[in-house]
């Protein structure tokens, strides 16, 4: 499978950023912040790259991609996971889990810290447990910090499909969450949740029928806004 060039190094290195915050914060809680400052900057880029972070920037992304990936069955995970409900149900039961424990930390920054080494361990053990037995990034399918990007950038830096796409199939297999642009042909365009903007599916496509913007041809919803767009 042919990859962007610099996203398998680049993943690597983030891929080491998981056991060291939750290996390290048993030892120095502190590390929690180090998952809250990336909480923070893909808060800020979804709105310029939709979830563009996912595909590249997330470390447990990451992770599965090039860890979990040796130990999976490989199979396709049931729709069930990626229905709206259980997203919405899914993003309710960990955000309201973290939100709970930041509460009972008081304020206290050390224990603050503690709850962000708390979600990325149960977070990663989910996701463990769907990456062994489904697809690798199974759990990116349904993840709340995936379903919250694209919720608030549903128009920004989409993926293009063209008349070219045959349909082939190509794209699904080297999607790291199964989605299948081909079946978006029509509207010209994947959604912004089923997209990682990881370009896998742009460097395989046989007919060069997909593509992303690049940056300097796309605006984002904070640029459409100032300038009077909608």
């Amino acid at each position: 499978m042919k990859e962007k060039p610099g996203r398998r190094l680049l993943q690597y290195g983030l891929a080491l950023l998981v056991p060291l915050v939750i290996i390290g914060g048993l030892f120095w809680p502190w590390l929690g912040f180090l998952a809250a400052a990336m909480m923070v900057l893909m808060l800020t880029l979804m709105f310029f790259r939709g979830r563009w972070y996912c595909g590249w920037l997330c470390a447990m992304g990451a992770f599965h991609e090039r860890m979990t990936t040796r130990v999976s069955l490989h199979r396709d995970l049931p729709p069930l996971f990626t229905k709206p409900w259980f997203r919405g149900l899914f993003f309710l039961l960990l955000m309201g889990l973290m939100i709970t424990r930041l509460i009972q930390a008081g304020g206290d920054p050390e224990k603050t810290a503690a709850v962000f080494v708390m979600m990325w361990t149960v977070a990663t053990v989910i996701a463990l447990a769907f990456g062994v037995y489904f697809k690798p990034r199974a759990w990116c399918s349904f993840c709340p910090m995936g379903t919250i990007q694209g919720i608030f950038s549903p128009k920004t830096f989409l993926l293009q499909v063209n008349g070219n796409c045959s349909e082939c199939g190509i794209c699904r297999r080297v999607c790291p969450i199964q989605t299948f642009p081909g079946a978006y042909k029509n509207k010209g365009e994947v959604p912004s949740l089923e997209c990682m903007r990881c370009k896998s599916c742009v460097e395989n496509c046989p007919k060069k029928a997909l593509t992303l913007p690049s940056p300097t041809t796309f605006r984002s919803p904070l640029e459409n806004r100032c300038s009077g767009k909608r």
